[in-house]
């Protein structure tokens, strides 16, 4: 990790663990953070679990608000029921357990936006809609990608076999970026909003078998979540590719490369 993602990583933690423990009591902890810049979701536990979860099991989450440029911290809601939080313009969207969506205006009323959403929640920079991974009808594992707009409309962008997940919406609300598995190594796929015909970005050409014993020459890591994604500009984004690196990624190109330092 650079030193500039350091230094913010150890500033949220300063100021955010008093407050998670004066407001939430000596147990609970903090264990997410989702979004960049002013409005970002902080998930809270009410205890670390004695015991390791499986890989399935999610505990849920507390959410709270923290401002990174003024170190505030402020509840959203007490209740350990969400998976996910994103601020999306003025309102908060939270993901519950069983994959309901609701959105929460700044007068606290609250509605549901859509159903069966599994999660990466990525807002557009304009606050009106926020793109996420959903979750099929169908038994297995089966998600696509989709667009939901704050009426609660949700149209479907891309859905391949298999998993389609990670999404992300560039800063002019025109471009989503995605991961899915449909070739068999998790790449990055492009499309748009108006739903055009996904282009593999990355990892093209690999096979799976091609992974065995090490990364091969030219391979570009998937992110670890939409959490940590930020745009740098229209073109380009830079994500949390795992093990402390981030990488930066050209959606119009495909190049790729890690961000190995340079103030943020």
């Amino acid at each position: 990790m650079n030193p500039s993602d350091l230094r913010r990583v150890a500033k949220a933690r300063e100021r955010i663990v008093p407050a998670v423990e004066k407001e939430f009591g000596p147990k609970a902890r903090f264990v997410h953070l989702f979004g960049q810049g002013r409005n970002m979701m902080v998930g809270i536990i009410a205890e670390i679990p004695e015991q390791p979860l499986g890989t399935d099991d999610v505990p849920l989450l507390a959410i709270a608000q923290y401002d990174e440029s003024t170190g505030a911290v402020r509840v959203v809601d007490r209740e350990f029921k969400y998976r996910e939080a994103r601020a999306v313009g003025q309102n908060v969207a939270l993901l519950d357990g069983q994959g309901n969506l609701r959105l929460r205006e700044p007068n606290g009323r609250e509605r549901v936006l859509a159903q069966k959403v599994g999660g990466d929640l990525f807002p557009t920079a304009k606050g009106d809609a926020l793109v996420a991974t959903l979750v099929g009808d169908g038994e297995g594992h089966e998600t696509s990608v989709g667009i939901i707009d704050l009426k609660g409309r949700v149209k479907v962008l891309a859905d391949g076999p298999g998993i389609d997940a990670t999404p992300s919406i560039s800063p002019d609300g025109k471009t989503v970026v995605f991961v899915s598995g449909r070739t068999s190594v998790a790449s990055f796929f492009v499309t748009t909003v108006d739903g055009a015909e996904p282009k593999q970005l990355t990892n093209i050409g690999l096979e799976s078998h091609m992974l065995f014993g090490g990364a091969p020459e030219g391979f570009v890591p998937p992110p670890v979540s939409s959490h940590h994604m930020e745009w740098v500009s229209d073109d380009v984004l830079r994500y949390n590719a795992g093990g402390g690196e981030f990488w930066k990624i050209n959606v119009r190109t495909g190049q790729a490369a890690p961000d190995v330092g340079g103030e943020k």
